[in-house]
């Protein structure tokens, strides 16, 4: 299941991107803390820098998943939590959008995979 979802899709900063509540800075981009809902069902609530997601936020997918965690520049950056509607969560650090650099996967039933993911230079 791919943790990226519709909200690869998202561009801040188009008119349709849906109902926005929150603070905006001068030039009328989102800024500071904020509350979303997107076109296509799913919301962010967090903070954002010059209208885009930026800092702490929790998006909710409409099919129940969610990513609690940081952002920069708009992709899931540091530290986070993703977790399925299932149930099932990966806790750790988050880089480039969906590539995990370590973390742990929690199955339920009491179950953990630590995972670390190493990218070839």
């Amino acid at each position: 299941m791919s943790d990226l979802g519709s909200e690869e899709l998202e561009e801040e900063g188009e008119n349709d991107i849906g109902e926005y509540e929150g603070s905006r800075n001068e030039a009328g981009e989102r800024h500071g803390h904020g509350k979303a809902r997107l076109p296509n069902g799913d919301t962010y609530e967090g903070n954002y820098e010059h209208g885009k997601r930026h800092g702490q936020g929790i998006y909710k997918f409409k099919n129940g998943a969610r990513y609690i965690g940081e952002y920069v520049k708009n992709k899931k950056h540091g530290q986070g939590t993703f977790i399925y509607p299932d149930g099932s969560r990966y806790e750790g650090k988050m880089f480039s959008q969906s590539r995990f650099t370590c973390g742990r996967g929690l199955l339920g039933l009491n179950l953990s995979v630590d995972v670390e993911v190493y990218e070839k230079p």
